[in-house]
């Protein structure tokens, strides 16, 4: 469906080297453009691939929230078994805060508004609903 937005939980590994964090994520190639890494400095971030597809990459250990808070762009590394399917650098949006689970509901508006200023109020307009509604069936 056109403008349909995908908010789901998603296998992720996080590693870094001298130059800067990588993120592993299981995924299929698919298309990127204008992607983004939504992080507040806490354990769970998310990774925006374009402007329909987003996904929620939790359990992001002590040692590299610290070099994500300091990183400009991370390195995305999307794979499946054991194929690289594509590699790519993202910029880093620091946010206020990603509602968790439990709090989504009345904190989304907040991070729409990051959105919004990246992609445009009225693109976003039209699928912020759909996200809270993916995101409802998600956690159901």
């Amino acid at each position: 469906m056109k403008n349909e937005l995908k908010v789901q939980k998603l296998q992720s590994d996080f590693f870094f080297d001298k130059q800067g964090v990588i993120v592993k994520v299981q995924l299929e190639a698919d298309y990127v453009f204008r992607g983004a890494f939504f992080y507040d400095g806490r354990n769970q971030a998310i990774l925006g691939r374009n402007n329909k597809d987003f996904y929620l990459l939790k359990s992001i250990a002590p040692i590299i929230r610290q070099k994500i808070k300091n990183a400009k762009t991370v390195t995305i590394m999307e794979c499946t078994a054991d194929k690289v399917n594509q590699a790519y650098d993202v910029e880093v949006v620091k946010v206020d805060e990603i509602p968790g689970e439990d709090t989504f509901e009345e904190d989304y508006q907040k991070y729409f508004a990051k959105l919004e200023e990246m992609y445009g109020k009225e693109r976003v307009q039209t699928f912020k609903q759909k996200a809270l509604a993916a995101w409802r069936k998600m956690i159901s």
